[in-house]
Order: structure tokens, then C-alpha cells, then sequence
């Protein structure tokens, strides 16, 4: 669990060796019921104090994220469950991305086979319906683009210049509505618009590499291939109205705990961000417009302030990582998002959740690529430990002590939030409550 790459992290292994300090008792000393009871107090402890403050952190300022994608993991094509990799290797999280900086573009770099070299995701499209493909490019070793999307009945395409900023060969008669626009480090917003055929169906999309412009089919270089980011399907008719919803469980996205706010341009840029109009619904965010959709009686089309393609900028809060887990077992298998605490060959005791499925014995030192660390971030490593200090006191029976306790603990997030609030100047956006701002659906937020 990298929430940040400037994030600092403790595990529970150092909770555990603090708290059997304060106590002066061994671990292996607790009954199992007590040891149950400890790690369930670490988890909601850290709950707890994950959700007073918006802490730098776990509240990314900034992040971009794409409205009305209908695909998945847009950002990482390793996702083998969604992409299919053909003649090329895929790194995840390889580059900075053009958008707000994160290191989240995905490397497609050739293998040597003869043949097409593409990322491509399954789809199944509407009849009719009219699309627009982006792709963010950036060559490698002098590399074309070529995006494309099959609906079952036809093939849509475009085979970008990286280099001189231009669309080229086409099918379909897509080179008038082909678009290709400058962005930051070095990559390309490459765009396709089409309309499916009145039978379509089945079908894919995604980037694909051409070695010289026209050729999409040759004996590939390793050292060459593509960056790729943003790899969006936008339906821009027959659409529904609550495609502008960003889910709070975008898959390919970190959980959305709480949303802050949302800008239309990075508000970590020199400019002043330009804040978007949004709702908060049970199941996300709406990004709101002062203008309806289009409607004939039918159908549905983008409204005029919606570009698609392009991504907002939130400023929200992770939802906190469960800190549970069974014990680990050499004996057992197990699913993608089981959780276990484990001990490792250094002794270090911590929680990891599956995520890919195992066979008896793979565990976090034997398949670590099955595995994900979860991990507490250290300005929360106080607060955990004299709260939940405090409460194996109230359960001993001690209960003046434990109230010493905790209020140590709340000392100690008071003091977190003393170093982001007075002293770095870091505070939640206000909204302010007028008769203004009041409409049903908050048009009017500021």
C-alpha cells in the first residue's frame, strides 16, 4: 500500500514491540483472545484517527482521474484480467504521467516476434453509439502510435506521429476527426471518434505500435515500443446521465473516503486551479455543469462543458486499509483480497492482502508478487499506539490509567494536526453555507 512515495510507514511488528514495552509483558505471554484484542484495537484505532484530519498523506491533492471511462484500469495495462498484452512486455508504473505528475504511465516495449504489438481491452459496444479513444503517448526508439477499436464489425483507426505532432494513415475516414495535441513531458493526447456500426457488438480498443508510420505488423526491437497513459473509452451519445460519476471504487483507483474538491485544471500547477461544480452521491462523486444534457424524448448526449478524454483533479481522502488478517498458514491457498499477518524471515510481523491467488506455501517471502504490504503511516504511529494502549488498560480493569492514556494519544494527533494546520497552512477548502448556495443539487459552491 504506496499511498505516497514520500510517505513514511511503520509496521505492526513496531506497534507490537512498543506496546509490550509499555506494558512490560512478553507477546507470547497474551492469551490468543488478548492478541485478538490488540490487533482489533490497532485497526480501529488507526480507523479512527485516519478520518479527523484531511493528512497530506493519504489525501492526494491533485490526483488526476477520468470522467465517463468505460473501461477499466485505464493507467496500468499490466491488469492481465482486463488487457491483452500481444508481442509486448508491459511495466506498470513506469514514468510520469503528463497530467499530475505521478509516476502511474505503463512501458509497452516490443518483443521480437513478427507480428501486430498492442494492449487491447475487451468491449462490448452499442449499436449506433458514438465513441471517442484517447490515449496520452510518448514514442520509445522513435515509435508511431497506432490506436484503434474494433466493434465487432469494423476496425477504427489512426496511426500517430509522436514526433512531428500529427495523425496519418487512417481507416475509416477518421483522418478529418482524428485529433493529436502537445501536452507535458513529452507525451501526446492522441484521440479517435467513431460510430458503430448498426451491428456491432463485441469487440476491443486500445494502443497499438507502428514501426514507421503504416507498417503494424514486423519483427519487433525490445528497445523500442511506447509510454501509454489515459487509456479512455468515451461514449458520447445514448449515454446515460450518470456517466459523469466518478465511483468511489473506480477500479484501477485508490478507494475515495471523501472528496474535497475537484478542478477542472491541476491545482498544483503555477495557475489558479478553475474548480468544478460537483455532487456528492452514495456512490461517488457527479461533476455538475450549469448546462443539462441534450434529450430529445430518447437520448442522451454530452453536455457542452463536458471534454472528454480529458481528466479533473480531485483532492480526497483514501479510505483507510483494513488492518485484520488471519494468521498465516503454509498449509492453506489463498484469494485475491484475503489478508493475513505474517512474519517474515527477519522476524517483522505485518499485515498483507492477496492479490493474486496462491498455492499452499507462497507467502510474502516465497511469491512476493502475490502480496501487498499494508502498512501504517508514521503520523499515525502515536495516536495508534497510547490509544490503544488506553484501551487494553480499560479492559484490565484500569481505568484511571487508561484515561492518562488517551489523552496522551490525542496529544499526540493534536500535534499532527498542529504541524498541517498552523504550521504548514494546509486546511480544507470552505464551502460556504449561503442562501446562495443552498440549490438541491449545490450548483453554487464556493
Amino acid at each position: 500500500m504506496a499511498l505516497s512515495s514520500n510517505t513514511k510507514y511503520t509496521s505492526f511488528q513496531q506497534f507490537v514491540d512498543s506496546l509490550i514495552g509499555l506494558l512490560n509483558i512478553a507477546w507470547a505471554d497474551f492469551p490468543a483472545a488478548q492478541k485478538t484484542g490488540i490487533r482489533n484495537y490497532y485497526n480501529n484505532n488507526a480507523q479512527y484517527g485516519w478520518i479527523q484530519n484531511n493528512w497530506l498523506p493519504v489525501c492526494p491533492n491533485g490526483e488526476a482521474r477520468f470522467v465517463g471511462n468505460q473501461g477499466f484500469y485505464p493507467n496500468d495495462l499490466s491488469k492481465t484480467s482486463y488487457w491483452t498484452a500481444t508481442n509486448v512486455t508491459v511495466t506498470a508504473n513506469n514514468l510520469a504521467n503528463p497530467a499530475d505528475g505521478r509516476v502511474t504511465a505503463s512501458k509497452l516495449a516490443e518483443t521480437v516476434t513478427n507480428g501486430a504489438h498492442n494492449a487491447l481491452q475487451s468491449f462490448t459496444y452499442i449499436p449506433n453509439a458514438t465513441y471517442q479513444v484517447t490515449c496520452y503517448a510518448r514514442a520509445l526508439g522513435g515509435r508511431y502510435l497506432y490506436l484503434s477499436a474494433n466493434d465487432g464489425v469494423n476496425t477504427y483507426s489512426t496511426i500517430f506521429n509522436l514526433a512531428a505532432g500529427t495523425a496519418g494513415t487512417s481507416s475509416n475516414n477518421l483522418s478529418a476527426t482524428s485529433t493529436i495535441q502537445q501536452t507535458a513531458n513529452g507525451f501526446w493526447i492522441c484521440n479517435i471518434f467513431f460510430t458503430a456500426a448498426s451491428t456491432a457488438g463485441a469487440g476491443n480498443y486500445g494502443p497499438g505500435i507502428s514501426s514507421d508510420g503504416t507498417t503494424i505488423s514486423y519483427a519487433g526491437d525490445t528497445s523500442k515500443g511506447l509510454y501509454v497513459w489515459g487509456n479512455v473509452l468515451t461514449q458520447t451519445a445514448f449515454a446515460t446521465p450518470s456517466i459523469t460519476l466518478i465511483p468511489n471504487n473506480q477500479l484501477g483507483e485508490s478507494f475515495i473516503d471523501a472528496t474535497f474538491q475537484v478542478w477542472q485544471t491541476s491545482p498544483v500547477g503555477a495557475g489558479y486551479p478553475c474548480p468544478i461544480q460537483y455532487e456528492i452521491l452514495p456512490d461517488g462523486v457527479q461533476v455538475i455543469g450549469v448546462t443539462n444534457w441534450v434529450w430529445n424524448g430518447w437520448l442522451w448526449t454530452y453536455p457542452a462543458w463536458f471534454t472528454a478524454g480529458y481528466p479533473v483533479y480531485l483532492f480526497y481522502r483514501t479510505a483507510c486499509p483494513s488492518f485484520t488478517g488471519t494468521d498465516y498458514s503454509a498449509m492453506a491457498t489463498y484469494s485475491v483480497d484475503d489478508q493475513i499477518l505474517f512474519t517474515n524471515s527477519a522476524s517483522v510481523m505485518n499485515f498483507w492482502k492477496c492479490v493474486i491467488a496462491t498455492t499452499a506455501g507462497q507467502s510474502p517471502d516465497t511469491n512476493p508478487n502475490s502480496w501487498e504490504l499494508i502498512e501504517l503511516p508514521q503520523f499515525l504511529f502515536n495516536y495508534v499506539l497510547y490509544k490503544s494502549f488506553a484501551d487494553y488498560l480499560r479492559m484490565d480493569a484500569q481505568m484511571e490509567k487508561a484515561q492518562g492514556g488517551e489523552a496522551l494519544a490525542q496529544q499526540y494527533l493534536d500535534m499532527e494536526s498542529d504541524k498541517q494546520e498552523r504550521q504548514q497552512g494546509h486546511v480544507l477548502p470552505m464551502h460556504v453555507a449561503t442562501h446562495m448556495t443552498q440549490s438541491p443539487r449545490g450548483y453554487f459552491r464556493t
